[in-house]
């Protein structure tokens, strides 16, 4: 399969020219022209390209790009990362708000199904797009945490147990904090956990779970792969980053 295809599908598919956003989506680096294995990773780091090579992949997908606003000087880390792909001649294509918003392997829409939530609408408006989606629930709130704690590990705040109207950003999503009180939401759900929206959250009443940025962002990119393995028939493969195991001492 040609580069040139895949790229155009991908941008075509995921209406990456008609969203606005901070990450250069789309084809960031090119790389040799037939792709005959692609692999798919959240983050562009080393340690995602060292897999792909390990892997023996020609093109590398994944949902943060390596380039993001304006491209500046291509030093440092920037340089190594950008030497190593040139060097082993692969092709890096990155997806962001355009995988997370994406209405059918979209981030957002795969964790709601994945939970079983019915999906009502979209909400929370960044720049020209809604960037969350309106669940509907049947459970309570203990019983959601269960059921998302079978996928991972979770942080939670609980005012009430309950959990009929949820909201869902993942990755970085407390934007979304006060969108989704004005919507009605009881509960919401995103990846990180932000100091700044501690006192807001308890001001509000508002549940919310955090899942981890990392751990809310697969979901998205491994449909994607499945996709497009159907699309082209060509082999694919996720490329799981390890965890970052934080230490702390007295």
């Amino acid at each position: 399969m040609l580069l040139k295809e895949i790229a155009e599908y991908l941008d075509e598919f995921l209406d990456v020219k008609n969203i606005q956003d901070s990450c250069r989506n789309g084809l960031e680096i090119e790389g040799k022209e037939k792709i005959k294995k692609i692999g798919f990773s959240v983050d562009a780091c080393l340690e995602s390209f060292q897999k792909a090579v390990s892997a023996h992949c020609d093109l590398l997908i994944v949902h943060h790009g390596m380039f993001w606003g304006d491209i500046g000087c291509i030093t440092d880390i920037t340089y190594e990362r950008l030497k190593y792909m040139i060097k082993n001649d692969i092709a890096l294509y990155a997806a962001h708000l355009p995988l997370d918003i994406h209405p059918e392997v979209g981030n957002n829409v795969q964790l709601a199904r994945l939970l079983n939530l019915e999906i009502e609408a979209t909400f929370c408006k960044y720049r020209n797009i809604d960037v969350g989606i309106l669940c509907k629930n049947d459970t309570t709130f203990d019983e959601l945490v269960q059921r998302i704690q079978n996928l991972f590990p979770v942080s939670y705040l609980k005012f009430i147990n309950s959990s009929k109207k949820i909201g869902i950003i993942t990755g970085s999503g407390g934007i979304g904090i006060k969108d989704a009180v004005e919507e009605g939401c009881d509960t919401f759900i995103t990846g990180e956990m932000r100091y700044i929206d501690y006192h807001p959250i308890k001001e509000y009443g508002i549940n919310i779970i955090y899942g981890g940025h990392y751990a809310t962002e697969t979901w998205g990119l491994k449909a994607l792969m499945d996709h497009i393995q159907k699309k082209f028939n060509i082999d694919c493969e996720f490329l799981d980053l390890e965890e970052i195991e934080w230490k702390t001492e007295k």
